[in-house]
């Protein structure tokens, strides 16, 4: 059970590439979701659109939710939600019913009623890292994040004439693009590094604040910065790895919490990926104190983008490559697949 399935989409197109990894280890999976574009899923996969894409009401989804996992009953054995309690706290009832196990993925810092519902009800909890499921509970496991490693490449090129940073996620409040801002800012007037550009990448998802785009858009302004930012827009998933082949540097500002996954998707591509998520301390290693940041202040986040402006070309690929191993060690799709698959056969037995 899961949002969407879509290789475009640019929140989730991954999950159509975990589906596919994920159905070499299986018989047969359904896949409900809200809305579905399904056109590179294996054969033994079936995709159950409730019909959110086609404009269907929310009662009528629900409905549509129960008949089609009623017909699923006699050819299931595990559910693996996706994303959301929400999916968990629906899907349960039926669950228990029939003897389901229920696997949940959660990777994010929020803690409401609903997960902690939903952490009693699921059998297994798997997550990218202890720090993006915050209740402690014996059912967690940790299998990492699931970035294609083959899609996500380092470019032969050597960039273009001016660097570029780029920051990669949905506009909201919790990204900090507030603080990107003031600290280019410093950066730009202070230090007088004029020659550069920033591409903020992503849209307005529906949950941002009323007229934040309009707000980003007077703080670009009021800094004088109309000619270095960008609000570039969503793109496609299947596309974004252009956006980081073409980047000097990559910047997540997100506070300590689930892992997001445009840091592993940049680092995969070896680009030097500054953060203030504590919970990428350990994997980062000797490198953490060069690319962790460790306040909110934009004069920090600032000394901190000077440093990589000024490492050479040679140095900044030097780095590109650690992260690179990094990421292909830890949070390659196929190794998330193989310990996903773990759980699911171990659900399955008890």
């Amino acid at each position: 059970i899961t949002y969407k399935v879509n290789s475009r989409d640019t929140l989730v197109g991954h999950v159509a590439g975990w589906i596919k990894d994920l159905a070499l280890c299986m018989d047969s999976i359904d896949v409900v979701c809200l809305a579905a574009n399904t056109t590179e899923i294996r054969d033994n996969v079936r995709v159950h659109s409730l019909g959110k894409d086609h404009g269907r009401r929310k009662i009528a989804r629900w409905i549509n939710f129960y008949q089609t996992v009623w017909r699923l009953r006699e050819n299931t054995d595990v559910v693996f939600c996706q994303f959301s309690p929400e999916y968990v706290l629906a899907i349960a009832p039926m669950a228990r019913l029939l003897g389901w196990p229920i696997i949940l993925w959660y990777t994010h810092r929020y803690v409401g009623w609903k997960l902690r519902l939903a952490t009693r009800l699921a059998d297994r909890i798997v997550t990218a890292s202890p720090e993006s499921f915050r209740i402690s509970t014996d059912k967690m496991r940790v299998i990492g994040h699931g970035i294609n490693t083959e899609q996500f490449i380092p470019s032969d090129s050597t960039g273009g004439e001016h660097p570029v940073i780029l920051a990669v996620g949905r506009v909201s409040p919790i990204k900090n693009y507030e603080l990107l801002i003031d600290a280019l800012d410093i950066v730009v007037h202070q230090y007088g590094c004029k020659n550069l550009i920033l591409r903020i990448v992503g849209g307005d998802e529906g949950n941002a604040p009323h007229n934040y785009m309009k707000h980003l858009n007077q703080r670009i302004n009021r800094a004088g910065l109309t000619d270095v930012i960008t609000l570039v827009g969503p793109v496609p998933h299947d596309q974004i790895v252009r956006e980081y082949q073409h980047a000097t540097i990559n910047v997540n500002l997100c506070p300590t919490g689930g892992m997001d996954k445009a840091v592993l998707e940049g680092m995969a591509v070896g680009v030097p990926t500054l953060v203030r998520n504590q919970a990428f301390a350990a994997m980062m290693g000797t490198v953490a104190d060069l690319l962790i940041i460790p306040s909110d202040n934009p004069q920090s986040i600032a000394s901190h983008l000077l440093n990589l402006l000024n490492m050479s070309q040679k140095d900044r690929q030097r780095l590109g490559v650690t992260l690179r191993q990094i990421v292909t060690t830890n949070h390659d799709q196929k190794l998330l697949i193989k310990r996903l698959d773990a759980v699911v056969r171990e659900s399955a037995a008890q």
